[in-house]
């Protein structure tokens, strides 16, 4: 596993133990202490009490344990902060089932940010000031994975439900761990013989690697699924692939590679008179099957392996790859699973990119009333609005929602929300009294984490008094029955108001130049060229803010500001793509 210092976060090199010095007071120290060497939440900590710890031993160890509330599972508690929260509770008079910080997350959450612009400050390190309680959960997770702690122990004691939302953390292994964590051990001290072929394990590896370097230079789902074909029937390994696609795609056409078609129909056909479908089978169980077919033509019949492709919870289909006569070992078969995750992923980046470069697009309008949705139910608790003004995906299946939320306070919003099983993180980015711009991660209870899912976006989201009206927009190539009938399931009391093909205006690079000019006045314009010139977005800077300042005779402070708006106008350009242009009936 590379060093966390290899991809550099506000926390690395030295970041947390400057944030720890910049804290002035006793229980600061404890808040970071709790979220980076704990791994707790603001909610936990809110409700975290002396009486949570309890102590265990182990190999004549003594070790701390916190019974969590909110999920019940056991985080741990290492020595040095056990004795600091007994300390704490000591000098504050806190009983055993008081509160050892009795304010609320969202108080929490503000101390972190506080700490993290005074270190910032004295530091230099401006990354310090963003620091949030989402970096201090991520700390914790690189240095137990960094410590050789199993990912699967890293995700109990965190309170992760599923390795992808480690998997940034994670790091790409070297060629050398890949062929050690793969290779069969020695023999043991009986000299009793290893199971395992290294030679087979390396064609694996290579075969993967293979794949692997060929899905970076692909762009379309049809180009995806025929190098992952041509690559395993080009190794040692594998004799012929194919590629089924799954139930909830609409494509109906093979890709295959190693046989022709009058023979691939014939391994179809004998499968086929199984009585099951494998496809589906390995995409319910995301595990690799096994399967022997009656006959081959102009040859023994071999094992099949079926491999589930699938990405979050969309499910591509299944890649069929016949083997060199030889079962399928558990060490192939974990290489294989990790395949189908790369080969998913692939396929939902070609499906996005194909959705954003088409002429035309399906769009979905809806209506509900469900409140399982976390914001239709926010908005009818609390009688507010709620717009989305955008999405970005985070991990594997979790959104960054950027909400707006009017007649409402903030404080009651953050109390809703903190409620909420779907909700991971809430952070505060503006606040005017009764309306507030918030980032809130979702891993699960939205319409629109239903919708992203197909690889649709989410263009427009008012929930407003407990009725939401959203609008999805989808290939043509989306399995629309599916969508609409997921969709429905989970949130019963939602409606399709209306469906149609709507084409997307085209704009060439000219246009964006034009639009953008329109927007700058001429200082900013200078300003920002002045800027891209010197090389001031470069890394390293070629030039700083002062230096600009002088070259241009204008102030700093006056600098930064038109710097920021002219940054501002022309982010605005690129990821305003003329939504409210659209037809719909739902008001922009």
């Amino acid at each position: 596993m590379r060093d966390e210092n290899s991809e550099p976060t506000p926390l690395s090199a030295g970041g947390y133990e400057q944030l720890r010095r910049a804290t002035e007071t006793y229980r600061e120290d404890l808040v970071l202490r709790l979220g980076a060497e704990v791994g707790l939440t603001p909610a936990e900590m809110s409700q975290f009490e002396p009486a949570h710890v309890t102590q265990r031993r182990h190999r004549g160890t003594e070790h701390y344990f916190v019974v969590v509330p909110t999920d019940g599972r056991e985080a741990y508690l290492p020595n040095e902060v056990e004795h600091d929260v007994r300390k704490y509770a000591t000098t504050t008079d806190i009983s055993e089932t008081e509160r050892v910080l009795p304010v609320t997350p969202r108080r929490l959450q503000m101390l972190v940010a506080s700490v993290g612009t005074r270190a910032a400050e004295r530091t230099g390190r401006d990354g310090l000031a963003d620091v949030s309680t989402r970096d201090l959960r991520r700390h914790f997770a690189r240095t137990m994975l960094g410590d050789g702690v199993p990912p699967s122990v890293v995700m109990r004691i965190g309170g992760w439900d599923r390795i992808e939302s480690l998997a940034p953390l994670l790091g790409e292994p070297s060629e050398d761990e890949v062929l050690d964590a793969l290779s069969p051990a020695p023999a043991d001290s009986d000299g009793r013989a290893v199971s395992g072929d290294p030679d087979r394990t390396r064609q694996v590896i290579e075969a993967a690697r293979s794949v692997g370097s060929a899905l970076s230079a692909v762009n379309t789902r049809s180009e995806v699924e025929q190098a992952v074909c041509d690559r395993l029937t080009d190794s040692d390994r594998y004799r012929f692939a194919w590629i089924e696609s799954g139930e909830t795609d609409a494509r109906t056409s093979r890709t295959a590679a190693g046989l022709d078609e009058t023979s691939l129909e014939a391994v179809r056909g004998s499968l086929a008179g199984r009585g099951t479908d494998f496809t589906r089978r390995a995409c319910d169980t995301r595990d690799v099957q096994t399967v022997r077919p009656d006959s081959l033509p102009n040859s023994e019949p071999v094992p099949i392996a079926v491999v589930p492709l699938a990405h979050g919870d969309t499910a591509y289909g299944a890649l069929y790859v016949a083997l060199d006569g030889q079962a399928v070992p558990d060490v192939e078969a974990d290489v294989l699973v990790t395949l189908g995750r790369h080969v998913g992923q692939a396929i939902a980046a070609a499906e996005r990119r194909k959705l954003l470069l088409a002429d035309t697009v399906v769009q979905l309008e809806f209506e509900s009333s469900d409140e399982q949705d976390v914001l239709v139910r926010l908005s009818a608790a609390l009688g507010c609005s709620i717009r989305l003004r955008g999405v970005v995906p985070i991990e594997e299946r979790s959104l960054l929602c950027f909400l707006t939320v009017r007649e409402a306070t903030t404080d009651a919003v953050f109390d809703e929300l903190q409620t909420t099983d779907a909700v991971e993180h809430i952070r505060l980015i503006r606040d005017r009294g009764t309306e507030s711009l918030l980032e809130v991660a979702l891993s699960a209870g939205s319409t629109i984490t239903t919708l992203t899912s197909y690889d649709g976006t989410v263009s427009r989201f008012v929930a407003e008094d407990g009725v939401a009206r959203f609008v999805g927009e989808f290939s043509n190539e989306t399995p629309l029955r599916d969508v609409l009938s997921d969709l429905t399931d989970a949130y019963p009391a939602t409606e399709l108001v209306a469906k149609q093909e709507v084409e997307r205006p085209t704009r060439n690079t000219a246009d964006f130049r034009a639009s953008l000019v329109a927007r700058l006045t001429d200082k900013q314009e200078s300003v920002l060229r002045a800027a891209y010139l010197a090389g001031y977005f470069e890394w390293p800077r070629g030039s700083t803010a002062e230096d600009l300042a002088d070259s241009i005779d204008i102030s700093s402070p006056t600098l930064h500001q038109h710097l920021r708006t002219a940054q501002q106008k022309l982010m605005t350009a690129f990821f305003d793509d003329d939504t409210d242009e659209r037809a719909s009936t739902l008001d922009p």
